[in-house]
């Protein structure tokens, strides 16, 4: 009798187009946590510094995401803040977008069963310029696939603000209340439900599943 339900909800699945917004970094992309700060802080070289570096680096960083500052002006921001000497801008750029791009194989298995299954799929993603640029060189065919990519820095919002979900839904065409939207930080979750979606706050694929099932039964 389980298995007979299991597989009703995953035929009604099949024969209701749904529509899906994911998250890239900690959800189809894979995070290094402290691994990519620490390689940028060994850049700078001023050990002595590195908690007020650590407090401007991510206070900057949602102008950096939306495309409101280039790549340059965030690091010379970050310079005068902190009061850091100098430093090569293009070696901290290539520490902090080092190792970025590497997929969860799972999860875009998941998503491709998803489209293969008729279901449409997008992304919304706090990137900055540099490392939209080298998501599309990398996984620019895939990222083709889907029906809405909405990087943070071409839409000129970043999550959780109102307007990158409202760029969102109407990039997907369909109303706010058809979308479940998965992200792996709780305030932009809570964000995409006060703008009207279904919102999932990712932990990992199995906890996903189980939770998209629950939205079906």
């Amino acid at each position: 009798m389980a298995n007979e339900t299991a597989c009703s909800k995953e035929a009604h699945m099949a024969a209701s187009p749904r529509t899906y917004l994911f998250d890239l970094y900690g959800v189809t992309l894979k995070v290094e946590g402290p691994a990519q700060f620490e390689r940028v802080n060994r850049v700078i070289g001023e050990p002595g510094k590195t908690e007020h570096f650590r407090e401007v680096y991510t206070e900057l960083r949602q102008d950096l995401n939306a495309g409101r500052i280039s790549e340059i002006s965030y690091w010379n921001q970050v310079q005068a803040r902190v009061g850091l000497l100098d430093f090569d801008f293009g070696e901290a750029m290539a520490a902090d977008y080092a190792g970025i791009t590497e997929m969860d194989e799972d999860v875009r298995g998941f998503i491709d069963g998803l489209k293969d299954r008729g279901h449409r799929v997008g992304v919304l993603a706090n990137i900055p310029r540099g490392v939209a640029a080298r998501l599309r060189d990398v996984h620019g065919e895939w990222l083709n696939s889907l029906d809405a990519v909405l990087f943070s820095c071409e839409i000129d919002t970043a999550k959780p603000d109102p307007k990158a979900y409202e760029v969102a839904i109407e990039a997907l065409g369909v109303p706010a209340g058809e979308i479940t939207f998965i992200d792996d930080r709780s305030v932009n979750v809570e964000a995409a439900r006060e703008a009207g979606m279904n919102a999932i706050h990712f932990t990992t694929l199995d906890a996903l599943k189980q939770e998209l099932k629950e939205q079906l039964s």
